[in-house]
């Protein structure tokens, strides 16, 4: 069996994939091309389009599908990824085979932890929406957090793998800590986060930007994770420790499908752990650790991706036909195809993103 040695190009992307628009490996291969990544692709669905259609086809895979996968790749020395990311996988005993491959990776010798940096975008809910894959993925996600080099919840998925509500600051702060002390994550980002006015204040945030736009905040933190005798431990670390910087910017009005798994590929391709980043923070010059800087970047490329996108929705509204006595199904699938995001179209934004919405220390 030839031997899986750590490519410091290759990356290997574990999620779902459509036919026709951008989700999951569709929305994260190309970026991830663009910014120099070899991307190899494993697919846990194979649908026609998204489900937001309302109707589409396709198959969903199971574990001995993507075993039979991984066995392949192993045999061939080809599991030589310095790089993977995970998103939506359709069961628990999915989930548990990208853990034993996640395993596997990191017990090979190429450097420590075998070399790998992963990104876990634990794909399991929304707020308001609530858990949309089966429970049992939970407990398999909480075991899998101490592999991941990144995560990438959102607010509903970090309240489910901390079992903390996040209902003001001091329950963010708790929720962050419990994913550094007790599941041993280096480096925690929140996608979104919903804090009463009075705490956005206090951390210089609101829920409109100054030009009246509806504001996203998105929240992150790293934590230096020691090895002894290649397990994680568990990190000196308290509250009044914490490290947490925020970034607001625009909410974009309406439904587009692909905008996290983009962002959880973007952040993972721009993510350079040596070295720091200088940042403006009110005035004063403070350190941005590169985590941040991954987000700022990411965040910059989705702006202008969703503008390009947006742009192209109000010329085809614009010209559309009157469409009294069409079937509300065909309506929603016109719907949702105007909106798939204009990926191809913002090579530039992805290469070279404008950064307007910067990270700042809260606290700072």
């Amino acid at each position: 069996m030839a031997a899986n040695v750590p490519d410091p190009s290759r990356i290997l992307s574990i999620q779902s994939h459509v036919v026709s628009g951008y989700v999951g490996n569709r929305s994260a291969t190309f970026p991830l091309q663009l910014l120099g990544w070899d991307v190899d692709v494993t697919n846990t669905v194979q649908f026609s389009n998204h489900t937001g259609y309302g109707r589409w086809g396709g198959l969903r895979f199971d574990a001995e599908h993507l075993q039979d996968i991984f066995d392949g790749l192993d045999k061939n020395g080809l599991l030589r990824y310095s790089r993977m990311l995970t998103g939506y996988m359709p069961s628990a005993a999915v989930v548990q085979t990208v853990l034993s491959l996640v395993k596997k990776l990191r017990a090979r010798e190429g450097g420590e932890e075998g070399g790998l940096i992963y990104l876990l975008d634990p794909v399991m809910g929304d707020m308001g929406r609530g858990m949309y894959v089966a429970p049992e993925v939970l407990p398999i996600y909480q075991e899998m957090l101490q592999y991941s080099t990144i995560i990438t919840p959102n607010q509903f998925e970090a309240q489910a793998l901390t079992g903390i509500d996040i209902v003001d600051l001091v329950s963010l702060k708790k929720v962050i800590l419990t994913l550094h002390k007790k599941h041993k994550v280096p480096h925690v980002i929140i996608t979104s986060v919903e804090l009463p006015d009075a705490d956005l204040a206090a951390i210089g945030a609101q829920k409109t930007l100054a030009d009246g736009r509806p504001a996203m905040l998105q929240v992150g933190s790293s934590c230096e994770i020691h090895l002894e005798a290649g397990e994680r431990q568990e990190p000196n670390l308290e509250e009044e420790n914490l490290q947490v910087w925020s970034i607001q910017f625009p909410e974009v009005q309406g439904y587009f499908s692909g905008v996290g798994d983009m962002f959880a590929a973007l952040t993972l391709g721009r993510f350079h752990r040596e070295g720091q980043m200088a940042s403006q923070a009110n005035g004063a010059t403070k350190d941005l650790t590169p985590i941040a800087k991954a987000s700022e970047l990411a965040i910059a490329s989705l702006q202008g991706i969703l503008s390009n996108t947006c742009k192209v929705i109000d010329q085809i509204e614009k010209d559309l036909p009157d469409s009294t006595g069409k079937d509300e199904a065909q309506e929603k699938v016109d719907r949702m195809r105007r909106r798939e995001l204009r990926v191809v179209q913002s090579k530039k934004e992805i290469e070279s993103p404008m950064i307007v919405y910067r990270a700042r220390w809260i606290g700072s």
